[in-house]
């Protein structure tokens, strides 16, 4: 884990000390982790802080002199969109509250301060913490098995079933330099592709090529669970090698020696010929199908302002309450919270035609935790990444449609649909492995 930087701002000596001392009693027991921490008195210090150099958490409280906390977050997150900065104040601050995580706080803390709940929701900040840098450290690298870096690229936007058979015609149909279990390898990716499309998201198909191996890998995999991928490699049972991580899944296929030995030139200058053109083709489609101007953009405002605000604090509720998913520490209670506020917020968007799918969707979802808590907490471990996804999603439907503007008024309504749809599906896995549902989604 790497050294993490902390910022402390509260204008009272005794609250910076007790967390100060609180984060003191976390590293005493936790041996490994290094954290420098910085206190400051008001919210114009922590601006002056964060402008000189970079920090990874703020603990901001609100009410301060000079300059109070709402503000202090607002300016530090308009010149850093990384920092993690919660919001730490009154417990009956809700306006406060609703201002401050408007303003780019991820979360909420109450004073006074609980130990077990602050030790609890400090080490899930650090785990997000963790997987936010690794995210930024492995989009300078495409597959898992190395950190080099090709400059051979062969990138397949997989937006359609038309750009997936595009990927499988020009490895199975067209000639190629020969590697072990080609044939295979580009099954189970093809396969994989195929149920993200289904599942209603978009991926990419990466290809490097060093001098000794080929790699394939499959970005934007978030939605695809661990056992998803399992059934789904089971179809390909000759395939006995591969990873997993984050948002990402390699294969590596070593080169077979050719034993041609009069036409070795040809071969190299087939093999560079196609990788160098293809690149740039393939860079040109992503471009055209991802770029969109923002002059096609438009805030909507069909939603009530009353309660755009009501589902706003829901939403932020939510998402802090999903922070925990994945943590072990994950109460009964929480869940409870958990479909408690997906439901006010489905009541909340059915009122509205334009938002009606979603909000039918976050209804189904609501009584699908409800129904399988049990197996919510069991398996949270398994829907942490999965419900991070969720909640970014809504969060940015949110902000695009009322606030900045998005390029049609159901922007994201699928995304989010079949968001909630899969999480409700991992919950009711065990159940629908024994029938014929399954097997639907794994019909290539």
């Amino acid at each position: 884990m790497d050294n993490k930087k902390i910022l402390i701002v509260d204008d009272n000596k005794n609250n910076r000390m007790i967390l100060s001392l609180l984060i003191e009693d976390y590293l005493d027991e936790n041996e490994g982790i290094s954290l420098d921490i910085v206190e400051v008195e008001n919210g114009q210090e922590a601006v002056d802080a964060c402008f000189e150099e970079i920090f990874d958490l703020v603990f901001m409280d609100i009410m301060m002199p000079v300059l109070d906390g709402i503000d202090a977050t607002a300016q530090i997150r308009q010149n850093n969109k990384e920092v993690m900065i919660i919001a730490v104040s009154a417990v009956d601050d809700t306006e406060r509250q609703k201002m401050i995580l408007s303003n780019g706080a991820e979360d909420y803390i109450s004073k006074p301060v609980n130990a077990d709940i602050f030790i609890s929701r400090f080490t899930n900040y650090l785990t997000l913490l963790n997987s936010r840098n690794h995210k930024r450290e492995s989009e300078l690298t495409t597959n898992l098995y190395t950190k080099d870096i090709y400059s051979r690229q062969l990138v397949f936007a997989v937006t359609s079933e038309d750009a997936l058979a595009e990927f499988w015609e020009y490895y199975l149909l067209d000639e190629h330099v020969r590697f072990d279990n080609l044939s295979d390898v580009v099954r189970a990716v093809f396969d994989l592709a195929s149920l993200v499309l289904k599942l209603g998201e978009n991926c990419q198909i990466i290809v490097e090529e060093s001098e000794g191996s080929l790699y394939f890998t499959l970005a934007n995999t978030t939605i695809l669970d661990t056992k998803l991928i399992k059934l789904s490699m089971a179809k390909n049972a000759i395939i006995k090698t591969y990873k997993v991580a984050d948002d990402k899944m390699s294969f590596e296929l070593p080169k077979v020696d050719t034993t041609v030995v009069e036409e070795p030139v040809v071969v190299v200058e087939e093999k560079v010929a196609v990788v160098v053109e293809e690149p740039v083709i393939q860079t040109e489609i992503i471009a055209s199908k991802f770029m969109t101007s923002t002059q096609e953009h438009q805030v909507y405002n069909y939603m009530d302002v009353d309660d755009l605000d009501e589902l706003e604090t829901y939403v932020n509720k939510l998402s802090s309450l999903l922070l925990m998913v994945g943590n072990s520490a994950l109460e009964d209670d929480e869940i409870v919270d958990i479909y408690t506020l997906l439901d006010r917020m489905a009541k909340t968007m059915t009122i509205y035609s334009e938002s009606y799918d979603i909000g039918q969707a976050l209804q189904s979802l609501s009584n699908d935790i409800n129904t399988y808590s049990a197996e919510f907490k069991a398996n949270s471990g398994a829907l942490g990444p999965m419900c991070a996804a969720f909640s970014n999603d809504v969060i940015t439907w949110i902000q695009m449609t009322f606030h900045d503007g998005a390029p049609s008024v159901d922007f994201m309504n699928d995304t989010i649909v079949v968001n909630t749809q899969t999480i409700g599906s991992m919950l009711k896995m065990d159940e629908a492995t024994d029938g014929a549902d399954m097997d639907d989604i794994f019909d290539f």
